[in-house]
């Protein structure tokens, strides 16, 4: 009976449509596979990733630099309903996020207190770091079908994804180190930015 349950779902999962995208987007780079359920909900699983970073370096006059860096990390579990079995599809599903935000206050002006002098080593520097909810509900639009049509296709997505109120931490060395108190002012500040939107363009390989 086993044997015979598991040659049923395997004949199952052969009889689907399968097909890949390549994205490119809000979300960074990533990959997705996509399987055809019926024919008008597709069901898709992927991951993106993108790093960046940025030295700001201000003005000679200025006191500190920004060293900033982004790092883009999601895997999704989706499902697309293209409604009248048409080419338009309404997509919800979840996001396992793992993006985060980064930057570093890096003193470059010696600071004269009391009469004494301090170096940009002995000021120290501050670090803050920005996450946001592991697990994010996802929902858009999108128009293109990976099963209808040619082999070869072009998609486009348009979309919300609510990662909640983003958590704010601080480090920080030498004498900033009580700044690193602000970590709560500074999370309550961005406590307005739930959302991220999502905009991606995609190429469609469709394989079966």
């Amino acid at each position: 009976m086993a044997v015979t349950l598991c040659l049923s779902v395997l004949s199952e999962i052969h009889a689907q449509s399968f097909g890949t995208k390549l994205n490119f987007g809000t979300q960074g780079i990533g990959v997705e596979g996509v399987l055809q359920v019926s024919e008008p909900i597709n069901v898709r699983v992927g991951a993106n990733f993108l790093g960046a970073s940025y030295l700001y370096e201000t003005d000679t006059d200025d006191d500190f630099d920004i060293d900033s860096s982004l790092s883009l990390s999601t895997f999704s579990a989706l499902a697309d309903w293209h409604a009248f079995k048409s080419s338009f599809r309404i997509t919800a599903g979840l996001i396992y996020n793992n993006n985060t935000v980064k930057a570093s206050l890096l003193p470059k002006q010696e600071y004269t207190i009391g009469g004494d002098v301090y170096t940009p080593e002995e000021l120290g520097n501050l670090d803050a770091e920005v996450t946001f909810n592991p697990i994010s509900p996802y929902i858009g639009l999108g128009f293109g079908n990976t099963f209808s049509g040619s082999r070869l296709g072009f998609q486009v997505d348009l979309g919300v994804l609510y990662h909640g109120e983003p958590s704010v931490s601080m480090t920080a060395d030498g004498l900033l180190s009580p700044s690193a108190s602000q970590a709560p002012q500074l999370q309550e500040n961005l406590s307005w930015a739930t959302l991220y939107p999502v905009f991606t363009l995609s190429f469609t390989y469709r394989i079966n």
